[in-house]
């Protein structure tokens, strides 16, 4: 899934450490899945989605004590809930992510990211389909490269836009290993080689949706709210010149769905701890 980035930055395969500026454009591909499994609660019989997303870089400005970077970002995910006839569009969340962060003193970083989005089916626009994503934070960052971090964050991937908490310590327990635990993302990096690295990560996945659902005297508007936890491992490889691949694999948890359907009747569902995979390639200039 596509994430937003509230902790440390990865650029050419090594992490960005506190307190330097953004530097580097990523342009990116991936496609995640799920597998078809059971449903714990609710009506339907499987449940599993996909999702395609490109990530591409637009603006970056670095000076001084300040940095700037923007991009564009796309992802159509795809449910497959058999047995039922919610969530059978394909899901569109258009949006353009924009990061900026200020060294405000020589141990402190204050971070403001902000998202604005389009979550449409594509059968309607309207006011009502724009999303934001936002986080501002602070760092007080340690002498040997590490930090904690705090702040607050809204963040669709959570499958709503409520606002939450952002706390998080970062540090290096070794000279190849970068470990990062705290909320809403874990995540541990060790560094096997120049061209390989990997991960444990656990972070939040899902999204909202505006969708219109065509009943048979009129049209209604409504959200599709899904929800899970990825608990996976991963790898980064570089393969030759700017170019790197990237898998995961890992499983789902605390899933929840909720969607209309064809009659605009509202289902909810709980679909089991099944697994995910994530394939994709990076250009990193």
């Amino acid at each position: 899934m596509s994430l937003c980035i509230v902790s440390t930055q990865v650029q050419g395969g090594m992490p960005v450490l506190a307190g330097q500026a953004l530097v580097g454009k990523v342009a990116a591909m991936n496609v995640t899945g799920e597998t078809l499994g059971s449903l714990e609660s609710g009506p339907g019989q499987k449940f599993a989605s996909n999702q395609f997303s490109i990530r591409l870089p637009l603006e970056q400005k670095s000076r001084k004590s300040e940095s700037f970077q923007s991009s564009f970002n796309a992802d159509i995910t795809q449910f497959d809930w058999r047995g039922t006839t919610a969530a059978q569009a394909d899901y569109l969340w258009l949006s353009m992510p924009i990061h900026y962060q200020q060294k405000r003193s020589r141990y402190d970083l204050f971070m403001l990211h902000i998202e604005p989005g389009l979550m449409t089916d594509g059968n309607n626009l309207g006011i009502d389909h724009i999303g934001i994503n936002g986080s501002i934070m602070g760092r007080r960052l340690w002498g040997d490269g590490g930090f904690w971090q705090y702040g607050l964050t809204v963040d669709r991937a959570f499958g709503d836009y409520d606002v939450r908490p952002v706390i998080a310590i970062g540090f290096h327990p070794s000279k190849s290993t970068w470990v990062e635990l705290g909320f809403p993302e874990v995540k541990v990096k060790h560094q096997i080689s120049a061209a390989l690295a990997s991960y444990f990560v656990i972070k939040p996945a899902g999204g909202v949706w505006r969708e219109e659902i065509k009943l048979e005297n009129e049209n209604k508007d409504a959200n599709l709210h899904y929800s899970s936890w990825q608990v996976g491992l991963a790898a980064d490889f570089h393969w030759r010149e700017s170019l790197w691949l990237e898998a995961e694999l890992g499983q789902l948890r605390h899933r929840r769905i909720r969607a209309n359907d064809a009659s605009g009747t509202i289902l909810k569902g709980t679909p089991g701890q099944d697994k995910y995979w994530r394939i994709g390639a990076s250009l990193k200039f």
